[in-house]
């Protein structure tokens, strides 16, 4: 395995400046209707992200990602330990 001097695989570097795929482009669009972190990407340019910036994006909208579907919701704050 090859590997830089910062710890990043040789595919990681191939893909850094990648512009996003429109996979991402839309999951990211889907993610902003359900997110609580739509304030924070309400003004991004989402075609102008590279690979990276569209992982870490998807990965914070799906930490704050709220569902739809109310039971998911209370098992989503069961998890959370809001009802202890």
């Amino acid at each position: 395995m090859m590997t830089s001097k910062n710890n990043k695989d040789w595919i990681d570097e191939v893909l850094e400046d990648e512009p996003c795929s429109s996979v991402q482009i839309s999951i990211i669009e889907s993610l902003l209707v359900t997110s609580s972190a739509v304030n924070e990407y309400k003004n991004i340019n989402i075609e102008k992200l590279n690979n990276e910036e569209a992982i870490e994006i998807i990965r914070d909208l799906r930490n704050n990602n709220t569902t739809r579907d109310c039971k998911e919701q209370f098992n989503q704050m069961f998890k959370r330990g809001v009802f202890e």
